[in-house]
């Protein structure tokens, strides 16, 4: 009896709490009724629309937050562009990641270094065939003064054409299916080509390059001297990463520009504010001299800062997935005073959303769990993992861990075994066969008592007829 009232106790304190855990979601900031108040709470939270608030100039764009992978904004982001100078990113990145020792790696510039520039109008940064420089100061001298000839002597290290190669064969590795190089700089060729969404691929890798990033943020560099030059200071072509610069705006982190007639101005960057990150790929923006670029509004570097502007005056990073979160709740088997558990998230996940919105984003959640799981539980115990959506916009993927630790009852456990067993198909069969069994033999004694009946009323009638 008083195991009785024990389970009908944790049955009612389960359904107490699964509804208070109802009533605490209903309530939070995170439900969907959490402000119904003016206009903006129709809107969801994240809803950034960048297109109805300004208008854009570049042919091709391509935005994305750094901190959750959400694409902010495209524009033609899987249209065949040229990428001029911003090839450099993964001839620079490559060779980085290629080389074990780019500090101290010396290479020496192949003599025929400039025939294939010939009659050609280039950036370069005044190297010359035969001198003696290291590959982390070629890389700067692509990075910064967007030199070609750099670029030519850094693929001739590794084998020109099989270098060509090894850029293409990262670019399909990264998932890069609209991008095809045939050089090392990006002179124009027209079976060179790449996309916005391709060129974030490509620069979100070369983020994760050591080495990369920090020299790409650099305004200037001094370049020592060599055994054919003397010591020059190479400056940055991102005139907004430039502190000496009119043009210089405090929150951009490089990353490349480029420009050619066929390809128009173009700039991959990247900004920090606000807690926030961004990068930003455009491609194809008017090609105005450089004194108007402020003030035609039109230019890359203009289009950049106005974008980036409307970002963090608009935008918000908040914390939607915690350590704290309840997540999600899944039977548990042989405990002695529970029959589920709570699971929380191991880590966290952020959302851009509206600053200052009325609203906050509707979190949900898509869980990969089992029906069930057994005790003993371990606190910190991996017990599956999560999908998350905030608006239903994919955030990512959290595993879901116990955060109490529940020791196994063995009684429990035997009594769950026999009412498993006692109520398995086998056990039913074996019940079914034993009502058979029993129902034949009850028929057989039957069968017997009523022969042994005839047999004593036979037996009766003879005698009385002796008689």
């Amino acid at each position: 009896m008083k195991f009785i009232c024990a389970a009908v106790k944790r049955f009612f304190m389960r359904q107490l709490f699964s509804l208070l855990l109802l009533i605490a979601f209903a309530l939070s900031p995170f439900s969907a009724g959490a402000a119904e108040v003016g206009a903006d709470a129709q809107r969801p939270a994240s809803d950034l629309d960048y297109t109805a608030e300004l208008e854009l100039y570049a042919a091709a764009a391509y935005l994305v937050n750094l901190e959750t992978g959400r694409v902010i904004y495209r524009h033609n982001s899987s249209t065949r562009v040229a990428p001029a100078s911003t090839t450099k990113i993964m001839t620079s990145a490559l060779a980085l990641s290629l080389c074990e020792d780019p500090e101290n790696t010396v290479i020496t510039l192949p003599d025929d270094l400039w025939e294939e520039f010939y009659g050609i109008d280039i950036s370069h940064a005044g190297l010359l065939g035969g001198e003696e420089l290291t590959l982390e100061q070629l890389v700067h001298c692509m990075m910064l003064q967007s030199a070609n000839e750099a670029a030519s002597g850094v693929a001739s290290h590794f084998g020109s054409q099989a270098f060509i190669d090894l850029m293409n064969n990262k670019a399909a590795e990264l998932g890069c299916s609209n991008t095809h190089f045939v050089n090392p700089h990006g002179l124009y060729d027209p079976d060179h080509y790449t996309t916005a969404e391709d060129l974030f691929r490509i620069t979100k890798w070369a983020l994760s390059v050591p080495g990369f990033y920090e020299i790409a943020c650099k305004a200037r560099y001094e370049l020592p001297e060599t055994n054919k030059n003397y010591e020059k200071t190479l400056a940055t072509s991102i005139l907004m990463q430039d502190k000496s610069s009119a043009y210089y705006t405090s929150y951009i982190r490089g990353i490349k520009t480029g420009t050619l007639e066929q390809s128009g101005r173009c700039l991959v960057s990247t900004a920090e504010k606000n807690g926030m990150s961004f990068c930003l790929v455009l491609m194809g923006c008017p090609m105005e001299n450089t004194a108007t670029f402020w003030e035609d509004g039109r230019s890359v570097f203009n289009e950049t800062r106005v974008i980036y502007d409307w970002l963090f005056d608009n935008a918000a990073l908040i914390n939607v997935v915690s350590p704290d979160t309840v997540t999600a709740e899944i039977a548990l088997r042989y405990a002695a005073k529970k029959d589920s558990i709570i699971l929380y998230p191991l880590g966290e996940l952020y959302a851009i959303v509206r600053r200052n919105s009325e609203t906050k984003p509707i979190i949900r959640y898509e869980t990969d769990l089992p029906d069930f799981i057994e005790a003993p539980v371990s606190a910190g115990q991996e017990i599956g993992a999560a999908r998350v959506y905030a608006d239903d916009i994919y955030l990512g993927e959290v595993k879901l861990i116990s955060r109490e630790g529940v020791e196994r009852s063995w009684f429990v456990m035997a009594m769950d075994k026999i009412t498993v067993l006692l109520t398995s198909r086998t056990a039913y069969i074996v019940y079914a066969a034993v009502i058979v069994i029993v129902l034949f033999y009850t028929y057989y004694i039957l069968v017997l008592v009523h022969r042994s009946r005839r047999r004593k009323g036979k037996r009766s009638k003879l005698e009385r007829s002796k008689k």
